[in-house]
């Protein structure tokens, strides 16, 4: 409600300046294009790369670090937020219109504050079986606030074992696989991690499977299948280890009890 309120003000004070006749045509289209303009051309394009830069889970194949200086965000979203209360405090004379302004600007403060764990840094281990992707492959990644990030990673089979040190790989003969564990190194505060398959159509439907996050002396568990493959947690600062295990290669579930999981 919050997000979509200075929308929903800018409409109605246009409707009723349009109804009373105390605004032209052109003055309503000056008023909105001031009030919701920056908000959507300007702010809100600068709060969702702030996210996913942080949050992402995945990486573009191009992506220009430059965006992400935070001197140049900043500047960004101060620009656009000064031109809603240069508008409320100086250009505009009449009284509702800059009351408008100056609430719509004190409206994007408060979103913007309100959003702050938004922004907070995370580590996503993902495991997917693509298999429309060339008949049928599979791939793991970890991705650490938006940066691919090395990781010790083990590949368990009925046949043995396979070790890798590396941010992001393919995962061979993903129908025999048993288990697969990550090590991260110690970063961000919350951990995500996402076991999926992306159907020949482009869905995205949750591996069924157990995860055990084991930080020190503790032990969580999750059921993949109630979570539909994603869980995310917080953890604290240190070492940590994501062990998924893939039900097609148990016999049996695993005994304790389970979280449904998380985010």
């Amino acid at each position: 409600m919050l997000a979509v309120s200075p929308v929903v003000a800018s409409f109605l004070l246009a409707e009723w300046l349009l109804f009373t006749g105390a605004g032209s045509f052109t003055g309503l289209l000056g008023f909105i294009g001031v009030a919701i303009i920056p908000i959507l051309g300007g702010i809100f394009p600068v709060l969702l790369l702030v996210a996913s830069r942080r949050k992402g889970e995945r990486i573009p194949e191009k992506v220009y670090k430059f965006l992400g200086n935070p001197v140049l965000l900043v500047g960004i979203y101060v620009l656009f937020l000064a031109s809603i209360f240069l508008h409320g405090l100086v250009i505009w004379t009449d009284p509702l219109e800059r009351a408008c302004a100056m609430l719509v600007g004190v409206m994007v403060l408060v979103l913007t504050f309100t959003m702050r764990g938004t922004f907070a840094r995370r580590t996503v281990v993902e495991l997917r079986d693509d298999e429309g992707d060339d008949g049928g492959r599979a791939y793991f990644s970890v991705i650490a606030a938006g940066n691919p990030t090395e990781s010790d990673v083990r590949l368990s089979y009925p046949e043995g074992e396979q070790r890798h040190e590396v941010a992001n790989g393919e995962v061979p003969a993903f129908a025999s696989l048993r288990q697969a564990t990550f090590k991260p190194v110690s970063g961000p505060a919350t951990l995500k991690v996402w076991a999926h398959k992306v159907t020949p159509e482009g869905d995205s439907e949750g591996l069924v499977g157990f995860l055990n996050v084991r930080q020190g002396d503790e032990i969580r568990r999750f059921d993949l299948k109630l979570s539909r493959g994603q869980v995310e947690l917080p953890v604290v600062p240190g070492d940590y280890e994501v062990e998924i295990t893939l039900s097609q290669a148990d016999d049996e579930k695993p005994g304790g009890s389970f979280d449904i999981g998380g985010g």
